[in-house]
């Protein structure tokens, strides 16, 4: 994608080396004559004399004079045209010189403001010349190359280099054409960036709240399976207890017995041991 000036401007007029040398004329020589030898002169008062010779060389030479004057007032004429020419020529080119370096300052400052606010993403102005009058060359457009391409997998940057493609669209005073849709391309990629990132942002929220929920029923089950441990603990200590006093019970009665039978056994070694005791008078009645 290129930002360029977008203007471009009229070619030059190159300068015209008119010829100064003016039309070189010479003058005319007037025509001499002389009197022919062996004429006779007659007396100046004589009412047929025809005219001296002296008096035609005169008027030739007033003649050539006359002439002489016409072509140097001809020559004057021209050479101050020539010189009208010339002056109009060089105020043209000293105007056009003028053109074109507000035109080379204009675009320069135009790329430089593209490329200042792009940074990174924009790449080195590159100019078109034309060479003035004088000889010199004269920027008359260019442009800037800038990178438009979108962040992969991440809105967020996008809206951000977007934005900033956006501000060095518009950078210059003056933006052009080719500016302007750079700007409303970047304006829209921003737009969709941020779409994106709205969308993410809502997927971001559901999962958390399914996650949070899912936390409620880890911890809903956990509790229900508490109370049943607990409840299971207290049974299985209930029955601990009956089974202890069953069993105690059974202890007491077979100890019980053992004392009786132990009792029994006693009675019976003691009357195996010890005689039977003589009724009275008995023993008179053996003797006897």
């Amino acid at each position: 994608m290129q930002i360029s000036s977008g203007v471009s401007f009229a070619p030059s007029i190159s300068a015209t080396n008119l010829a100064a040398a003016a039309p070189a004329n010479s003058p005319v020589a007037p025509e001499t004559g002389t009197p022919e030898s062996g004429t006779p002169v007659s007396p100046p008062n004589s009412a047929n004399q025809p005219v001296a010779p002296s008096t035609q060389l005169d008027r030739a030479q007033s003649s050539a004079a006359s002439a002489n004057s016409d072509i140097k007032s001809d020559n004057k004429a021209d050479q101050t045209s020539d010189k009208s020419v010339e002056s109009e020529q060089l105020e043209q080119d000293v105007e056009l010189i003028r053109a074109l370096q507000s035109r080379d300052t204009e675009v320069r400052n135009h790329e430089r403001a593209h490329q200042a606010v792009g940074g990174e993403l924009a790449s080195a102005p590159t100019y078109s010349f034309t060479r003035g009058p004088d000889g010199q060359r004269y920027a008359v457009s260019g442009e800037v190359k800038i990178d438009v391409a979108e962040v992969p997998g991440d809105p967020a940057a996008t809206y951000e280099k977007m934005a900033r493609v956006r501000r060095a669209a518009l950078a210059p005073a003056e933006p052009s054409t080719q500016d302007r849709q750079v700007a409303a391309m970047a304006a829209q990629k921003m737009t969709e960036a941020q779409a994106e990132l709205a969308q993410q942002q809502r997927d971001e929220l559901q999962a958390e709240a399914d996650l949070r929920s899912q936390k409620r029923d880890d911890m809903k089950t956990e509790i229900e399976a508490a109370r049943e441990a607990s409840e299971l603990a207290k049974t299985s200590e209930s029955e601990s207890d009956e089974d202890d006093n069953t069993a105690f019970v059974s202890v007491a009665e077979r100890f019980a017995e053992y004392n009786a039978r132990l009792r029994q056994i006693n009675e019976t070694l003691l009357r195996i041991s010890s005689p039977p005791m003589t009724p009275p008078g008995a023993l008179l009645d053996e003797e006897a």
